[in-house]
């Protein structure tokens, strides 16, 4: 297909310029899958990409019936027994002897094993040229995010009816993570996020949601994602199941001024520092400072943390065509907190917000 042969090919001519002969995207057991999966579409959990100007895709047995019939545009070459002998044999047909390799998905061991079992080829490590293309995303890979984020947001509305008295948070993300299953998603794109109480204070609760019950005048928090077609979605809604608690209001509308102050002022060409700064003001002029100790965003794509970042130690500038998360919060530990979380694109005069689900304060009490 076109556009992965046009991908394949920004990355050989980033190796050519530095004077290599080729670049190795190498997943073993999965350990780069989200590059290899962007550079040609194969979702299984081994597989080498040899991107020279002639590239060629080596998989095993499990994988090579499903490569010629699904990605009939991959040159495959079905490995054998030990891969690394395939891949050297392929290496000296080749006559390679500098080779790009991914510093950041390579372990320690897997380079070792490679200089070791191929000696004549010398791997060079270099740090996310992969991740840097990922960065910039075409209107294909939006328009799959954009289909996730619409289930995503259906099954929150679903879920929101499933609330009554006494439901523990663990059975709520299992009943939601089933509907998305049930309703077009191949994968949750992380262990959802269902916070009752006084766990929603905490940023990221806990990889699995507890036995908490849930109780009249709790706070409630989702933070919710799918995987459609490779791609992510990733979205943060906060509610009061009944009368909210002392304090909920006003810190909700702080938090919603300063989602919409962000959202209306990021655009392409500024900072990721910049971008986090338009919510934190909002948010300590709000007397919060201390309350808001994560980043703005992140990038959002074949994973659902990827480059760039937005927070106060961000080194990226934003460039048209990322989908990033806007998502400030406060967070009162023994009590509440409050997280509004949207997807969008950055466009070059703003950004296009991809979610959709309400957020006002009369829709947030539930």
């Amino acid at each position: 297909m076109d556009i992965y042969r046009s991908r394949a090919e920004k990355l050989w001519n980033k190796a050519k310029e530095a004077g290599l002969e080729a670049f190795l995207v190498l997943s073993i057991e999965g350990s780069d899958f989200a590059n290899l999966f962007y550079l040609t579409g194969f979702p299984g959990s081994f597989g080498l990409f040899l991107v020279d100007s002639d590239p060629v895709f080596m998989t095993d047995p499990r994988y090579s019936e499903r490569v010629r019939s699904e990605l009939p545009h991959l040159p495959l070459k079905e490995v054998r027994g030990r891969w690394h002998e395939g891949l050297g044999e392929e290496m000296e047909r080749r006559g390679q002897r500098r080779v790009g390799i991914n510093s950041r998905t390579t372990t320690v061991k897997l380079f070792e094993l490679l200089r070791e079992k191929i000696p004549g080829v010398e791997f060079v490590p270099v740090d996310g040229w992969v991740e840097e293309l990922r960065m910039i995303k075409d209107e294909g890979e939006i328009e799959r995010i954009r289909a996730a984020m619409r289930l995503t947001e259906e099954g929150l509305s679903w879920i929101l009816k499933q609330l009554e008295p006494g439901v523990r948070e663990r059975d709520v993300a299992l009943e939601l993570e089933m509907w998305y299953r049930k309703n077009g998603a191949e994968d949750v794109a992380f262990d959802l996020i269902v916070a009752f109480g006084d766990h929603s204070a905490m940023p990221h609760y806990r990889p699995h949601p507890g036995d908490r019950a849930l109780k009249r005048g709790d706070v409630v928090l989702f933070d919710l994602g799918v995987r459609m077609d490779g791609y992510c979605s990733d979205l943060t809604r906060t509610f009061s199941y009944g009368d909210p608690p002392d304090g909920f209001r006003r810190v909700y509308e702080l938090v919603r001024e300063a989602n919409e102050e962000a959202i209306r002022r990021i655009k392409a060409g500024i900072s990721g520092v910049e971008a986090d700064s338009f919510a934190r003001r909002v948010i300590e002029g709000g007397g919060y400072k201390e309350e808001f100790g994560h980043g703005l965003g992140h990038g959002v794509g074949i994973q659902v943390h990827e480059a760039p970042r937005l927070s106060f130690t961000s080194e990226d500038t934003l460039r048209e065509g990322m989908v990033v998360t806007v998502e400030p919060g406060v967070y009162l530990p023994g009590r509440f907190g409050v997280r509004i979380e949207d997807l969008a694109v950055v466009r070059a005069d703003g950004v296009e917000v991809l979610s959709v689900f309400p957020k006002e304060l009369d829709a947030a009490v539930l």
